[in-house]
């Protein structure tokens, strides 16, 4: 008799309620016994130690340190004659008889499959070898202090794309952040950094979701990064989802909570891990759909302190004024602009890359801490010289630093506007913009500026358009002049 592919552990309460799911059978074996990993980013294993016990732990080893486990010699874990034991809260190890292992039919959606097939490369690149992961976190936390941000790790991606250590699909800014987020918030402790503990998931988190950027650029062919209903439906065609045009509107709607006719890479995120995770608690992705849940969420699964560390403080234009003063000081003086220069550079180098300048805005500039201001302004700074390569060098350091202002204040304007915090604006919200800087238009020029705006007819604007829209001679000068 074929073994099914696929398991189903049910009724754990309690500590290590996780392990409650469905597991699909991997390609490679354990002891010569099969493995199973858990459907989800961060995964979970079901394999046999080879001597007395199957276990359920989040490394496939020696099964010393897991979960849960049962006592079976056998070729499969739904068929045991005991209880799977684990361990209660006061620390000592218990048969539980509600846990229940059970078979079920293999699945043909692509993407779990995609999310099966991810073991055998992750482990071609070392994600799964601990004393790689040690090498490289100690690359990673140069100071060893435990903790890294998001700029040393996107460096450690650069670094590691452009030796050829890993390759180059895993460099890319979107799936990063999104990794990112997904470690300090679901998978972590909802502050700023991520530690040494949460590393191993930070690495199958940016490969996870930069193999769902791949996808997603694929789908999106107006090469936009939003998907309409017509590229989802030709994009799920590809990927072998035949959706009917009911059922692919109805999937699409879901997505697009909004309806704005548009879909977002995270959202494009949060309708993949439906798909792969459905046992989990949909509500780890309120941070990815709108700002207004997130801190709702982390304080429901990690306590008050989750979001001591993530706390926004409210920004006026006094205070963006007040760093633009402190800025001219330097600009004006070349002993302080060198010191800057020198501290953003510290391997002499000459040269700054996008993570160099982020971490210095971090710890010296917080209130110009805002991620799309500051790739805009990065971007605007390579390009400023006509070479578009992908450093800062040192002659465009002073050209980075009034950018970093303006966009910086530009992006207070947009966020101001964007009433349902989903970082884009709607035609309401981009005319209340209008209105509150004092611009004086009819509805008909307001209507044709947000038309000029939105180019693809989406019916909204993100934060680059809104930039976009600051060179176009028809921006009122009220409103440029809030940026200046």
């Amino acid at each position: 008799m074929r073994m099914a592919t696929s398991l189903k552990i049910m009724g754990r309460s309690g500590r290590y309620w996780h392990i409650n799911g469905t597991y699909d059978q991997m390609s490679n074996t354990h002891h010569e016994r099969p493995v199973w990993v858990k459907r989800d980013v961060v995964p979970l294993y079901i394999f046999h130690t080879g001597k007395t016990r199957w276990v359920i732990s989040k490394r496939v080893d020696d099964g010393s340190k897991c979960y849960a486990y049962v006592q079976d010699t056998g070729y499969s874990p739904t068929k045991i004659s005991g209880h799977w034991c684990c361990v209660d809260s006061d620390g000592r190890w218990r048969a539980d008889p509600s846990v229940m292992c059970s078979p079920m039919p293999a699945s043909n959606d692509p993407f779990v499959q995609l999310r099966t097939s991810l073991e055998s490369e992750m482990e071609q690149y070392g994600f799964n070898n601990m004393d790689k992961l040690r090498q490289l976190w100690k690359r990673l936390d140069f100071n060893g202090n435990n903790i890294v941000s998001l700029a040393e790790i996107d460096k450690l991606v650069v670094e590691m794309v452009a030796g050829g250590m890993w390759p180059s699909w895993l460099n890319n800014k979107p799936a990063l952040m999104r990794a990112y987020k997904k470690t300090i918030l679901k998978d972590g402790d909802g502050d700023d950094w991520v530690t040494k503990r949460e590393f191993h998931n930070l690495l199958l988190n940016i490969f996870w979701f930069n193999k769902l950027w791949q996808i997603f650029e694929v789908v999106d062919s107006g090469d936009d990064r939003r998907i309409d209903v017509n590229e989802f439906i030709r994009g799920m065609s590809q990927l072998g989802l035949h959706l009917g045009p009911a059922e692919a509107q109805e999937q699409f709607s879901k997505i697009d909570s909004n309806h704005g006719g548009q879909v977002l890479f995270v959202e494009f995120c949060a309708y993949v891990r439906g798909r792969v995770h459905p046992d989990g608690n949909p509500s780890f992705d309120a941070d990815i759909m709108s700002g207004e849940k997130c801190n709702k969420v982390m304080r429901q699964s990690h306590g008050n302190t989750a979001t001591r560390e993530l706390k926004v403080t409210r920004k006026t234009m006094g205070a963006f004024d007040t760093v633009e003063k402190k800025f001219k000081g330097i600009l004006s003086d070349m002993g302080k602009l060198r010191s800057l220069w020198h501290r953003i550079d510290f391997n002499g180098n000459n040269i700054v890359s996008l993570a160099e300048i982020d971490k210095l805005v971090v710890e010296e500039f917080p209130v110009l801490n805002h991620k799309p201001a500051l790739m805009r302004a990065y971007k605007a700074a390579i390009r400023s010289d006509g070479d578009s390569d992908a450093w800062v060098e040192k002659h465009e350091f002073k050209k980075l630093l009034g950018y970093l202002i303006y966009f910086n204040k530009l992006f207070w304007v947009f966020e101001s506007c964007d009433g349902d915090r989903d970082r884009r604006l709607t035609y309401n919200e981009f005319k209340w913009c209008l209105n509150t800087a004092g611009a004086r238009m009819s509805e008909n020029e307001i209507r044709s500026d947000f038309s000029k705006v939105d180019r693809n007819g989406g019916g909204i604007i993100l934060f680059d358009e809104f930039c976009k829209y600051f060179t176009m001679k028809s921006c009122p000068e009220c409103l440029t002049e809030m940026a200046q």
